[in-house]
């Protein structure tokens, strides 16, 4: 029952919540219209209104900003929460999904409220109390959508028994894997980088040099990042555990006397460590690419070290053989 009820809350303030703010602000919007001028001001610097837009282009804005986005953000761990997952991220994204709707409708709807019968936007008023306004009704919403779903914490993941590889006095063995993300956010990184790239490339044929550069040197260091951080390498050895980035950037070392206990496990990023990447939490450090199979590595002192890596069962056995050796 109290799974189903986190679920039923997330949609609530994730998904129902910022969808009625987000078509109620729209609707607004789009009902005041024949009141304002042609283009409206859509910023406001310290002498007033200094940017304009057409004004069908603000609820426009407003459907991606207070609708789509929030929808997609609230909606994000949905189905981590619907299999029984918990965490404090799969409840903050909802509440976030909330806060921003409730900031986004708030602030466009009031800056068009506000040009209602203007015969020029350049005379539209201040919008700092409205700016204020929208804040704390939004931090409101948000703390709201955060209290009305259940307190759960995280369970930790059942660990998995595993038998030690058999290794004969003098015998060295090396166990070798990989620590990938999905190949769905592989490709939209890689699709973002692209893109940038060929930002630069129009850039440079425009005769915008400076921006080209700029953007270029973008390119290039989001191309390293993607490169590096989407795949790490894992070894076990007589050493103990290694996992390198593609890289080479970053490197994490558990030596083999320094092993407790492996084991494999199986881990959701979102509800267990916030996210996805290098992560670390009270009590953990991991490197979480997916979700799914994983290794995780208990210290003396208690602190965990997980990685993602299929045959974790096998790096396992192995690390175990080589902790216990050393």
């Amino acid at each position: 029952m109290t799974g189903e009820l986190a679920l039923r809350r997330a949609r609530l303030v994730g998904v129902v919540v910022p969808a009625g703010v987000g078509l109620l602000a729209v609707g607004v919007q789009v009902a005041i219209l024949g009141d304002l001028p042609a283009e409206v001001a859509t910023h406001w610097g310290p002498s007033g209104a200094d940017g304009f837009s057409p004004a069908w282009t603000v609820p426009a804005m407003t459907a991606l900003l207070a609708l789509a986005l929030p929808i997609a953000l609230g909606s994000t761990g949905l189905r981590a929460v619907a299999r029984g997952e918990r965490g404090y991220a799969l409840r903050l994204m909802p509440a976030l999904a909330t806060g921003l709707s409730t900031l986004m409708g708030i602030l466009m709807t009031g800056t068009l409220w506000l040009q209602r019968g203007l015969a020029d936007a350049a005379q539209a008023p201040s919008i700092v109390s409205l700016l204020v306004a929208a804040m704390v009704a939004a931090v409101a919403a948000g703390v709201a959508a955060w209290l009305v779903q259940p307190r759960e914490s995280s369970v930790p993941p059942a660990r998995e028994p595993v038998t030690p590889v058999t290794l004969a006095p003098g015998e060295t063995a090396v166990w070798v894997g990989r620590a990938e993300t999905s190949g769905i956010v592989l490709a939209a990184l890689a699709f973002a980088t692209i893109a940038v790239g060929a930002t630069a490339v129009i850039s440079w044929v425009v005769g915008d040099r400076g921006v080209a550069i700029l953007v270029a040197a973008i390119t290039v260091v989001m191309g390293v990042l993607v490169a590096s951080f989407t795949v790490f390498h894992v070894r076990v050895d007589r050493r103990g555990l290694t996992v390198t980035s593609a890289g080479r950037l970053v490197r994490l070392r558990v030596p083999a006397a320094d092993v407790s206990s492996a084991a494999p496990i199986h881990v959701s990023g979102l509800a267990q460590f916030g996210g996805y990447g290098i992560r670390s939490v009270p009590g953990a450090t991991s490197v979480v690419l997916r979700d799914g199979e994983a290794l995780e590595v208990t210290r003396p002192g208690g602190r965990r070290f997980v990685v993602t890596v299929d045959d974790a069962a096998g790096a396992a056995a192995m690390l175990t053989a080589v902790a216990a050796r050393a």
